[in-house]
């Protein structure tokens, strides 16, 4: 009973985080994001099955050899999907010590807590498995033999080698994240938790950069061979399913075909067999490695549970020269008012030091170098064609990953650090919130604007040339500057000091804001192509943008609404049914 309470404890920490807002939870965004998984399985399902429906003379062959490109994308969605359920919640997937600040001094033994913590880990891993592999292991199987001549077995085997696969291959990639940071801390000991953060923002950015340029590297991945196909985790469980399923499929009877089909036919089969003699050696591959990740993960868990964590105790760290250098640099030159250098550094310390800001940061960085490796890509195609023609869409990068960085800081804006700091706020408070928030902006400039504009220089300079890279970084910098001027012009919450509050109508207006801002971006980047041909429409452009970056600060200047006492809470009670 008491290890049923326990993990029942557990299993509600995954959803609710009273460290953001004493009265805000995760259900409603984890209710949206499994809704979205089964949508986007029963969408993917039918739109690339839909295809056999409609293929003429459909035959074993042809069927199996475009069913094998559909199994790979759907185990590849399985893995890299549950890799980033397993970081994403990182910091839970052991007991830490605020667990232990908590169930420590009750008469508990420690087994029973590893065993509830372990418990409710094994649950998240399936249920999100399962969210993201059961529409498309029940419909795309029995679509795919739908016009062929198949038994009442044949549906049924199909449907349950897709479960099992896909949820071996999702529960794999879990347990190897799971089993890389339990092995990191029996290894590293207390030195775990230097490296902690920096190594999960790193495992963020790859993972989804690997899931939104999976579309653009299907095909080549499952021609891999030899070491390239040892190395990719799917194309074991691809192994696995053909030499489960494939013949379930590649020994029906052939009917008769027209020539040409006939001959269609006989090439695709041909084509699948070599696939398949590629990749059935390495289905071993797979059993081995789901059962050594989950020995490992479970092993190393035990092992770093023999005792439970001590509470940290903080300790007065070092201080560098560098550091300290630049430190005073920015005092100095940015943020010379105490009220925004408050602003200023703990901004920067939020972005890089909080874990729920750090992976929404890092997300965005994910999602931004992808887009911009496809951009870019596209964009030195065209130029390589033509060098002396600068297409419009050479302005299109910068401006994305700008708004995708900006659009992730507006929403770490609204969690705070600590939500136990909001008194300390409210008894240290000076009454100049507009001095606070020029803080923030500095930082943003700082942390996120500056770091966009210096990476993407060298591209820019390869493809615009000097003097139009140099302008168009100059954009961005002021595009950003009144980005950030509209977004705070009339904030009545202290950017993270307040207590959280989900976005109302979320389901309703993400669709809209992203689809607007796309239209907005492109007519953005075909204003700035025009305005950068010469220096003096380049003005014009650049005193607008610093217009609307500088009238919000002075209406702001005549507001007291960040100075009361509402600037600190999002009303309470109200938040989970958005009634606010």
């Amino acid at each position: 009973m008491r290890e049923q309470l326990l993990t029942r404890h557990f299993l509600e920490r995954f959803l609710e985080n009273d460290l953001v807002s004493p009265d805000a939870d995760r259900h409603a965004a984890i209710a949206m994001v499994s809704g979205g998984f089964l949508t986007l399985g029963l969408f993917v399902s039918v739109l690339i099955s839909v295809q056999f429906l409609f293929m003429p003379f459909q035959s074993p062959g042809r069927t199996a050899d475009l069913a094998l490109y559909h199994r790979f994308f759907f185990i590849a969605i399985s893995t890299i999907v549950m890799a980033l359920v397993a970081v994403a919640t990182w910091d839970a997937l052991s007991i830490d010590p605020r667990d232990t600040a908590i169930l420590g001094p009750l008469p508990i033994p420690r087994a029973v807590i590893v065993r509830a913590k372990l418990r409710a880990v094994a649950i998240v891993a399936v249920g999100a498995s399962l969210a993201i592999s059961a529409l498309s292991s029940v419909l795309h199987p029995v679509l795919t033999v739908a016009n062929l001549p198949i038994g009442l077995l044949t549906p049924p085997a199909l449907i349950l080698a897709h479960l099992a696969v896909t949820l071996g291959a999702g529960l794999f990639a879990f347990a190897s994240i799971v089993a890389l940071r339990e092995l990191l801390r029996a290894v590293l000991g207390a030195r775990f938790s230097r490296i902690s953060a920096h190594l999960q923002a790193v495992l963020i950015v790859l993972i989804v950069t690997s899931l939104l340029l999976l579309p653009a590297t299907l095909v080549r991945a499952t021609r891999a061979d030899g070491y390239a196909a040892r190395m990719l985790p799917p194309l074991w469980f691809l192994g696995l399913q053909e030499a489960v399923a494939g013949p379930l499929i590649t020994e029906l009877p052939v009917r008769e075909l027209p020539p040409r089909f006939k001959r269609a036919e006989d090439a695709a089969a041909a084509h699948y067999r070599t696939n398949v003699a590629r990749l059935k050696p390495l289905a071993g591959y797979a059993v081995v490695a789901s059962i050594a990740s989950l020995l490992l993960a479970i092993g190393s868990y035990y092992w770093n549970s023999r005792e439970l964590p001590l509470p940290l105790v903080g300790s007065r760290a070092s201080k560098f020269r560098t550091r300290r250098f630049l430190s005073r640099a920015a005092t100095f030159a940015l943020v010379r008012r105490p009220v925004s250098q408050a602003g200023f550094f703990l901004t920067l310390h939020c972005l890089f030091r909080s874990a729920p800001h750090r992976v929404v940061m890092s997300g965005c960085s994910a999602v931004s170098l992808a887009i911009a490796i496809l951009l870019l890509a596209s964009i030195s195609r065209s130029v390589a064609r033509d060098p002396s023609v600068v297409p419009a869409s050479a302005f299109l990068t910068q401006t994305i990953v700008l708004m995708i960085m900006l659009g992730g800081f507006r929403h770490v804006m609204r969690v705070p650090a600590d939500i136990g700091g909001n008194k300390l706020f409210r008894l240290a408070w000076v009454g100049n919130g507009e001095a606070f928030l020029a803080g923030v902006r500095r930082a943003a400039l700082v942390g996120v604007v500056l770091p966009v504009v210096i990476l993407l220089l060298p591209t820019n300079l390869y493809l615009l040339g000097g003097t139009k890279a140099l302008m168009h970084s100059v954009s961005g910098l002021l595009l950003a500057a009144a980005f950030l001027s509209v977004l705070t012009g009339r904030s009545t919450n202290l950017p993270f000091v307040a207590s959280y509050g989900p976005t109302p109508d979320l389901n309703t207006l993400g669709p809209a804001v992203l689809i607007g801002g796309f239209f907005g971006i492109s007519i953005f980047s075909g204003i700035e192509h025009y305005a950068l041909s010469d220096l003096s429409t380049a003005a014009m452009f650049w005193g607008a943008l610093l217009a609307v970056a500088v009238v919000p600060r002075l209406a702001a200047d005549r507001g007291p609404w960040l100075d009361l006492p509402t600037a600190f809470d999002v009303p309470a009670g109200t938040t989970r049914l958005d009634l606010g």
